[in-house]
């Protein structure tokens, strides 16, 4: 008893074996099924629609109808919103209101099924 007492007091106690290769490949292993479920929920949050946490997608959401570029960060985008359609500018400092029109009913469909040409005549009235 006095010699195990001796030597853990010079501290020449053995450190327990570890296999550093089966270490290395067991926590690559849990990496990769970490990295694995993640990319698995990202691709089924994606399929499954899902816009954002927490934004609210139901009627009286604004929806974006059309967008055409000016420039690199300059853009004109018509939104829906609560019955009108919304004519902004939109820059990288701001957003500013051009015109304001009752929303045409019989153009349901987002600006990728439609032409933007279509939206920036209706709104500000040039039909030719």
């Amino acid at each position: 008893m006095d010699s195990t007492v001796a030597a853990n007091a010079t501290g020449a106690m053995a450190l327990p074996m570890v296999d550093t290769g089966t270490t290395i490949f067991t926590t690559l292993g849990y990496l990769s099924l970490l990295l694995g479920v993640i990319f698995l929920a990202y691709y089924l949050l994606r399929r499954l629609g899902v816009q954002g946490m927490g934004i609210q997608g139901g009627q009286g959401a604004p929806q974006l109808m059309g967008r055409l570029m000016l420039g690199q960060h300059q853009s004109v985008v018509v939104v829906r919103h609560q019955g009108k359609d919304l004519l902004l500018g939109v820059t990288a400092e701001h957003v500013t209101l051009l015109d304001k029109g009752d929303a045409d009913e019989s153009i349901a469909e987002p600006a990728e099924k439609k032409n933007f040409a279509s939206f920036l005549k209706r709104s500000t009235g040039d039909e030719g």
